[in-house]
Order: structure tokens, then sequence, then C-alpha cells
């Protein structure tokens, strides 16, 4: 029996590694699927943080209709806490 804290503690900082202190990622599709959304996650972060950087002075943008990039930058911010939730679950 493995520690559902630990799990999610585990899944919020490196998403996936939860799973893998859980056990559950020996089937080769669960590895692949996996990894893909740990760099997604990541490349999630560096596009999010590149966008604002690179904008300048985003309070100076017209703000019509909200940006797509926005919903990739909550996204990127809610994951870990889903993760966190899954891999607590899943240890239990």
């Amino acid at each position: 029996m493995k520690n559902p804290w630990v799990a999610g503690l585990l899944n919020f900082f490196f998403p996936g590694l939860g799973y893998v202190y859980v056990g559950i990622g020996h089937d080769t599709g669960e590895l692949i699927f996996g990894a893909l959304v740990f760099l997604f996650y990541f490349v999630g972060w560096e596009v999010a943080f590149a966008s604002i950087f690179l904008s300048g002075n985003p309070s100076s943008a017209s703000t019509s209709a909200p940006s797509p990039l926005a919903a990739l930058i909550a996204l990127v911010f809610l994951l870990p806490f889903a993760f966190a939730y899954d891999g607590y679950r899943r240890a239990s």
C-alpha cells in the first residue's frame, strides 16, 4: 500500500511521477501517454511564460476578446491540482 499523500505531492510537482510511485504505468501505452502529458505540460509552461515576457506590457493591448493563450496559461496552472488529486485517489 502506497502513501496517497506522497503520490499526490509527486504528481503536483512532477506530473506523472506519482503514477510511477504508485506502480501505474507498466503498460507501454500508459508510459507513452504519461510521457506526452509530461512533455506537453512543460512545453505549455515555456510557451506561457515566453509569451508573457515577449509581449511587453500586456495592459496596453486591446482586450476585446480573450486570447487562446490565456486558456493555455490557465490550464498550465490548473493541471497540477488535477494530477495531485488523481494520484492521491489512485494510491488510496
